[in-house]
């Protein structure tokens, strides 16, 4: 990717009432007045004004937004054309003679970043925005785009550039009387803290982007398939009376309190001679394995409801919830004790569903309910987190010993750290591996 010729791609998918098709570099006007043609010519007298013409063969709408105040920072012009494939496909081959390359992945947010419109945080929101499996999800990237953290990061830099020029002048001025600061220990212990603040949201972060893996486990005949079309709303998994009707692991998304959720309905645990079955229990297992957090179903009307709880202690499942399901057909039952979170529902008629969630929120967050983060940092950010931390307590010990020159290295190396999160001190490789994961046109 570079910053210097004219790139075009559509920036809406293909095939729905309207293509908008982008085009963004310095001869971005010329190209777009040899394809778009108007009453009048696109041109800074009619920034920003939306004017019909046509392109091809079709009508379009054309908008021209002047460097520096588009979103790339270059000069940029978007073309609408009717949807469909064969609209659009003509307009962009005829941008493609007249000058224009296709963009890379992610190479109009990229030009948005060497020019300085957004850091490399506000960068990755974008993407983060685009790719939102909740309403939660899209408010947190919307704050990281506003600024959120990366006004976070950059005062954390700040400080540790102010304290390793402290350190360093005990080094130009050893023997000057100078007014040295007396609390350059306190003030790395305060950055210590927030950074542990920030790598404290890593996990709900990665919960936001990617969703949190949530399997349905338990004997055959459970409930687990119904209990799987109760929460998504609709009969995705096919019911019966039959045990061992699933035999195979079946995965959805959707979203639990504003959370996104993969949600995988697994096969009944049981010992079996069918081939299939026993595939297909093994299967469930290592869903099971993988998940963050586990719905154990039990039978609330099963003859033996100790061998329920047996086969649940002896399986083991991560985060588990004990889920004794088909409470309506043993409204007068009482039921065993279970080890950790218990909670009664009936998944044919909702109830305890609520109950349910609100276990499902504890668990995940360890609260009862889910605040709106103001900042969520994602796995690359922990990891040049965790570089920062680890070099400060080394700062700290240095300082206090008097080995000022010892103690700088690290002070930068963390200040380093943190600029490889906003993009100020951070490699070409790194930029070339976040952009690429961007889809075309954004």
């Amino acid at each position: 990717m570079n910053t210097f010729d004219n790139i075009t791609a559509p920036a809406s998918a293909l095939g729905g009432a309207v293509t908008v098709i982008r085009i963004s570099g310095p001869d971005a006007l010329e190209i777009a007045n040899k394809v778009w043609h108007g009453n009048v010519p696109l041109s800074s007298l009619n920034r920003r004004k939306m004017l019909l013409g046509t392109a091809g063969n079709d009508q379009a709408l054309a908008v021209y937004m002047q460097a520096p105040n588009s979103y790339t920072g270059d000069d940029v012009v978007e073309l609408q054309c009717h949807g469909g494939a064969a609209a659009a496909n003509s307009i962009l081959a005829a941008l493609l003679q007249a000058g224009c390359r296709m963009a890379e992945p992610g190479e109009f947010t990229f030009r948005a970043f060497a020019n300085g419109k957004l850091d490399l945080v506000q960068a990755e929101a974008v993407s983060d925005i685009i790719s939102a499996g909740s309403e939660l999800a899209y408010r947190t990237a919307e704050k990281q785009l506003a600024g959120s953290l990366s006004r976070k990061l950059q005062a954390i830099r700040k400080e540790l550039v102010d304290l390793r020029a402290e350190s360093e002048s005990h080094l130009d001025f050893p023997d000057e009387e100078l007014a040295w600061d007396e609390h350059v220990s306190d003030r790395i212990r305060a950055v210590i803290i927030q950074i542990e603040e920030l790598l404290r949201t890593a996990a709900f972060g990665q919960s936001l982007r990617e969703g949190v893996r949530l399997a349905l486990a338990g004997r055959p005949n459970a409930g687990k398939s119904s209990l799987l079309n109760a929460l998504l709303g609709y009969d995705r998994a096919i019911v019966t009376d039959i045990a061992g009707t699933t035999r195979d692991t079946l995965e959805e998304q959707t979203s639990l309190r504003n959370i996104p959720v993969r949600i995988t309905d697994t096969a009944g645990l049981r010992e079996s001679d069918d081939l299939v079955e026993q595939l297909g229990v093994e299967r469930s297992r290592q869903s099971i394995a993988a998940s963050e957090i586990t719905f154990y179903l039990l039978d609330a009307s099963a003859p033996d409801l100790a061998a329920e709880v047996e086969q649940m202690q002896n399986t083991p499942a991560p985060n588990r919830i004990a889920v004794w399901n088909k409470c309506d057909l043993a409204v007068d039952r009482e039921l065993p004790e279970t080890d950790g979170i218990s909670v009664h529902i009936s998944a044919k008629t909702g109830e305890g569903l609520e109950e349910l969630l609100d276990a499902f929120v504890t668990v995940l967050s360890g609260s009862d309910s889910v605040a709106e983060p103001e900042v969520a940092v994602n796995a690359r950010h922990r990891k040049e987190l965790e570089k920062a931390l680890a070099e400060l307590p080394e700062a700290i010990e240095r300082f206090e010993d008097g080995e000022y020159e010892l103690a700088s290295p690290h002070l930068r190396a963390a200040a380093d750290a943190i600029g490889n999160i906003t993009g100020e001190t951070v490699s070409p490789d790194i930029l070339d591996n976040i952009f690429s994961r961007f889809c075309i046109g954004k």
